[in-house]
């Protein structure tokens, strides 16, 4: 059956999650006639499984160094809505903040429901109308208004759209590639999607032995040595993972078209003179076997591991040329990476919608006035700790505002 609307809502939003609801409150809250169209069955599905399901929302540091996108675009963002904006943003919804370690806000529940509920009962307050389980497959540009079809036969028309449809990530929540076709369809280049902020597949099966351990590290890319990451390091059983290995996958992501992307992990991030410490070591415990040497300074895993690497007499006194080897090698150990982990476990998708197509001050299309790219579709991803989160709920926030002001 179709069903053709007979009005006109002021706004449409393709897309109920983090940029799109926010985008919706405000577009309603301005007094505009706002109607949301999702293709799942709830709003926010996402926001329930960010930050392990905690829903880390902002960061105390975001800037435009914790983004890969046009600088300008983040600067603007940051302009508009900045970390203190955000955080009043959801005090005022009744969500009580808390920070943790690296400047990583989350609700003091420690649930992200505190989030994604108060979003929720704001946009019924607000009364914008969610129409679930409405895909939109067409989007035609006409003389003075939108009309939008969806998969089941519906029509509706809008003065104004907003595409927040997010990105190809986590597929099995609400990951889709429908949104860049819109685009696409609407004239837009699309800048190829990469999984990032998931982890990396190795091509050296001995590290399968550590699975499960954890470190604290600094890895970089080694054909690209300005990226780098420092914080946890989780071994699995295909590779590598952690916040030391997600913020450094953007670049891996990139690299890996070119083919396997070698990297160097130190396992030693926080000596700032290792030449140093190792002859001071050398002078109290230079006695010792190999594994009782790094005893207190390394996981035994790794010790064990190392002694192989490097070829070290198990039951022999440590000595000079052995610590030297061994500590070179802790510094700079390498892996060899060979594919991301599949979009399943990507966290974001690197790419999307060409920014370059659209105004870095309110998110209008170059192309089609009324036209609104807002969150995940665009050609923007942050490094992990809550900055992709930001720029969803900015992007939201600034895309309403400009559909206010014309």
């Amino acid at each position: 059956m179709t069903t053709i609307a007979t009005n006109v809502y002021d706004v449409i939003i393709v897309g109920a999650g983090a940029s799109g609801m926010v985008c919706a409150l405000e577009c309603a809250r301005a007094g505009l006639r706002t109607l949301m169209l999702e293709k799942e069955q709830q709003p926010g599905r996402k926001i329930l499984i960010s930050g392990n399901g905690r829903c880390n929302l902002t960061n105390r540091h975001v800037s435009a160094e914790n983004y890969y996108a046009d600088p300008a675009l983040i600067n603007s963002t940051l302009k508009h809505f900045s970390f203190e904006d955000c955080c009043k943003y959801f005090e005022e919804l009744g969500v009580l903040l808390t920070e943790e370690a690296n400047g990583r806000i989350f609700p003091a529940t420690g649930k992200a429901t505190a989030v994604s509920d108060a979003l929720k009962t704001a946009l019924k307050e607000a009364g914008v109308e969610i129409e679930i389980e409405q895909e939109v497959n067409k989007i035609h540009a006409a003389a003075v208004q939108f009309i939008l079809t969806t998969k089941q036969k519906s029509i509706f028309h809008a003065h104004h759209v907003v595409l927040a449809c997010g990105s190809c990530a986590y597929p099995h929540v609400t990951g889709t590639e429908a949104g860049y076709e819109l685009a696409k369809s609407l004239g837009h280049t699309v800048v190829e999607p990469l999984p990032v902020l998931s982890g990396l597949c190795i091509k050296e099966r001995a590290l399968t032995r550590l699975s499960g351990v954890k470190c604290q590290v600094r890895t970089t890319v080694k054909n690209v040595p300005s990226a780098q990451a420092e914080g946890e390091l989780i071994f699995t059983n295909y590779g590598v993972n952690g916040p030391a290995v997600l913020n450094i996958s953007h670049t891996v992501s990139q690299e890996l078209t070119k083919g396997p992307v070698p990297l160097e992990i130190n396992f030693f991030p926080q000596l700032k003179d290792p030449g140093k410490f190792l002859e001071g070591r050398l002078d109290t415990f230079g006695h010792r076997k190999p594994k009782d040497f790094f005893t207190g300074i390394l996981n035994e895993g790794i010790t064990n591991l190392l002694i192989d690497f490097v070829g070290m007499r198990k039951n022999a006194p440590m000595n000079e040329q052995y610590a030297a080897r061994a500590f070179q090698t802790l510094q700079a150990w390498p892996v060899t990476v060979t594919a991301m982990r599949p979009w399943k476990e990507a966290m974001v998708a690197a790419g999307g919608v060409s920014t370059e197509e659209i105004n870095l001050d309110t998110l209008e299309s170059h192309l089609h006035p009324g036209l609104y790219m807002v969150g995940e579709l665009l050609n923007v991803d942050g490094k992990s700790g809550g900055f992709n989160l930001h720029f969803a709920w900015a992007s939201g926030f600034i895309a309403a505002h400009a559909i206010e002001e014309e």
